[in-house]
């Protein structure tokens, strides 16, 4: 097993990975991966993580388009349940605002997150975040027997990648434009452009859109005068804003029906 060890390195050419090869993953590693994932720092160890290996099972998750070849999937969990029967060993009785609590196990939970991506990147392996976990959380209940009080954040398909397929490293803000010192700075229009050219470039000169058939239409009786030769990143994210496409319903109602007092 070849190992990287420089996390900067890692950090820097990690990209998603969205088809991976038939190599299985061992418990071993994976083992690995998830305990470097439960060492990163917490507020109250909110998360918890469910995954499966079983084909039928990912099967049953309808509604978050799970990629066919992904060998491990997992979903990350604010877990306040476990939390409150600590707290009734402790002869405490939980008392105290969701809404900040679900804002810590986000914290929780994201870092975690990480952590296992990283980690797993270290050992050869690639992922792929599933950011519409939260609005599948009744069908994710019904699949992992997730009782009330926890909640899904995020998912993440695993695998090794597929030596056959390339993958680019997507660009990023220029640095200035996103960290501040001692003061939030306000972008001029000239400085958003720069951002955006940054971003649009990257996605059109690698023909992301392109391959992936990526193009959200716009809503109806818009007309839509932008081909896929300038179909950007900033287009492309403001048309997911506009469109709710990947919105069934609010999520705080669904936050509630999943055992959370959020008023």
């Amino acid at each position: 097993m070849v190992i990287e060890s420089d996390i900067f390195k890692v950090m820097h050419q990690r990209r998603s990975i969205r088809k991976f090869s038939e190599r299985e993953i061992s418990k071993e590693d994976l083992e690995k991966i998830l305990e470097a994932g439960l060492r990163a720092p917490f507020a109250a160890q909110l998360c918890s993580v469910v995954y499966t290996s079983d084909k039928n099972k990912m099967k049953e998750i309808k509604g978050i388009g799970i990629y066919p070849t992904t060998k491990i999937l997992m979903f990350f969990l604010i877990d306040l349940n476990r939390m409150e029967k600590i707290m009734k060993l402790r002869g405490h009785e939980y008392d105290t605002d969701d809404a900040m609590t679900l804002w810590l196990g986000i914290q929780d939970t994201t870092l975690v997150i990480e952590n296992v991506i990283l980690a797993a990147d270290s050992l050869g392996m690639g992922s792929v975040l599933l950011g519409v976990a939260p609005q599948i959380a009744d069908i994710l209940s019904e699949v992992f027997n997730i009782p009330q009080r926890v909640f899904p954040v995020v998912g993440l398909c695993l695998g090794y990648p597929d030596p056959s397929v390339e993958t680019d490293i997507r660009p990023r803000y220029p640095l200035k434009y996103s960290a501040f010192e001692d003061s939030y700075k306000e972008l001029n229009e000239e400085e958003l452009r720069e951002c955006m050219k940054e971003m649009d470039e990257g996605y059109i000169t690698q023909g992301y859109y392109i391959k992936n058939k990526a193009k959200i239409p716009l809503p109806e009786g818009q007309k839509d005068e932008i081909d896929y030769n300038k179909y950007s990143w900033s287009e492309h994210i403001s048309r997911k804003m506009i469109k709710r496409k990947h919105v069934r319903e609010p999520l705080i109602d669904i936050i509630r029906r999943h055992g959370f007092r959020i008023d």
